[in-house]
């Protein structure tokens, strides 16, 4: 119970700290983003390439964000949890940010819809949930 409390007032005190609406996503929301656009198939981005080149879809973020978004990244693609399929689908459903994402690394976008910036307002990323017994 104790370990969930603590969660709840972690996840209090991060959406404290997060930017105003209209401007770039923070920093950990982008790198997991940016993680769940290859990991979730929303392009035709791999892995191997996302860890790569990230750094040219973050063009709005300062170097030091950057390099710290990298283990967000990391995180976003290797999530497997219980709402995957929920995730996924909430991910890729944002098709202009998705292709905020994929433009710049040459990536598969989604025709028709021009990219967008990937703001606090507008970015959506469900939560993940694992099943079980916690007592």
């Amino acid at each position: 119970m104790r370990a969930i409390l603590a969660l709840m007032v972690v996840g209090l005190l991060t959406g404290c700290a997060l930017p105003p609406p209209d401007q770039p996503a923070s920093p950990n929301r982008m790198g997991r983003f940016l993680g769940l656009v290859s990991r979730c198939g929303c392009s035709d981005i791999g892995p191997d390439r996302m860890l790569a080149d990230y750094p040219k879809a973050a063009a709005h973020y300062s170097a030091a964000d950057i390099k710290a978004m990298k283990g967000y990244v990391d995180l976003g693609l290797s999530e497997n949890f219980d709402n995957q399929m929920e995730i996924c689908a909430e991910a890729c459903s944002q098709s202009c940010m998705v292709n905020a994402v994929a433009q710049p690394l040459g990536g598969k976008t989604v025709a028709g819809v021009a990219a967008c910036l990937v703001n606090e307002r507008d970015l959506h990323l469900s939560e993940g949930r694992m099943s079980g017994d916690w007592d």
